[in-house]
């Protein structure tokens, strides 16, 4: 039997660099919560939408748990990881019923707790909208998303063969559940299920207490598009989902995490799938003011949401930063 624990790592940035903060907002509560996904055992086998709700609905009630204590903490903003909610090796197919269509909140404004009837089967959606406004604080996670042909984005684009894009998406909520931001993966990793999008997404949003944060996901972190883009364009506070295989010798999460941020020079809240098997683990909180603030990288039988106090980070353009990353 698995025991699960609950152990909140929460580190005041003060102690770290042995600076006090000079106002009341310089700083903002952050949460991440590395997550062992409860995963389809049959995950190219297509069911319908009633199993493939029970399924996410048992990873969802975790996520309840989690968010309620970090609010309970004081966490402003909590992440949650790559594939978290559905898991993965889908099928193109199989996946369907796992879809949701996620509309793009910079075309319309849409709160799923407060107005649920808008959008069909959008349950997922409505639940993170939900599990935001109920805690009173901004939450990302990651879902996949189903877009009909022609993509309004970039309604040009030659159509899937199946008349449907399927991307691996991040959502973003406001703390009154309102949805904010949508970003779709641009760098696939041996993602059969989803789709390419045509054109790189430079995905971003506001918030009150540490200004804007970016997004993206796993492998973009290798490419130049968004990644470099994001930074060139001043974000610097950035949001990395993930579910990543730790590869010796260049490959492990939080050494290509902490090379990245402190390269980049950006403060980046990254959150690992917890899958021992794979060997999946390892999430950050990294800043350049806050090299070490790491939050745990062992493979120990243990789930926690970690939360730390971080200093905003702000300045710095793509005159001062330089990178050196794939082309597209």
């Amino acid at each position: 039997m698995v025991t699960w624990l609950f152990k909140p790592l929460y580190v005041y940035l003060a102690s770290v660099v042995g600076v006090t903060d000079s106002t009341p907002d310089s700083s903002y509560v952050a949460a991440v919560y590395e997550h062992k996904v409860i995963l389809n055992p049959h995950p190219r086998v297509p069911v319908s939408r009633h199993d493939a709700l029970q399924h996410m609905q048992k990873n969802l009630d975790i996520y309840e748990e989690q968010a309620a204590r970090a609010a309970q903490q004081g966490a402003q903003i909590l992440v949650f990881p790559e594939d978290g909610i559905h898991g993965f090796n889908f099928t193109r197919l199989s996946i369907t019923s796992y879809l949701e269509t996620i509309p793009d909140p910079q075309e319309e404004s849409w709160n799923p707790c407060m107005k649920p009837e808008r959008h069909n089967n959008t349950e997922v959606l409505q639940r993170l909208s939900c599990m935001a406004r109920r805690n009173n604080l901004y939450l990302v996670a990651n879902m996949p998303d189903l877009q009909p042909c022609p993509l309004k984005t970039s309604p040009t684009s030659t159509c899937p063969p199946d008349g449907r894009w399927q991307f691996n998406t991040n959502v973003a909520f406001r703390s009154d559940g309102l949805l904010v931001a949508r970003y779709h993966k641009h760098n696939l990793y041996f993602e059969a299920s989803c789709d390419t999008p045509p054109e790189p997404e430079i995905i971003t949003f506001d918030t009150p207490f540490a200004g804007k944060f970016g997004l993206f996901i796993c492998f973009d972190i290798l490419f130049h598009d968004p990644t470099v883009l994001l930074v060139q364009r001043g974000v610097r506070q950035l949001i990395f989902p993930t579910a990543w295989m730790n590869q010796l010798p260049l490959l492990d999460s939080i050494q290509f995490q902490q090379a990245f941020s402190l390269g980049a020079n950006v403060t980046l809240l990254a959150v690992n799938i917890r899958n021992d098997r794979l060997i999946m683990t390892g999430s950050v909180f990294i800043s350049q003011t806050n090299p070490h603030s790491v939050s745990h990288h062992l493979l120990s039988p243990v789930h926690k949401t970690d939360i730390k106090k971080l200093h905003i980070c702000s300045g710095g353009n793509e005159q001062n930063t330089t990178l050196l990353y794939s082309s597209t």
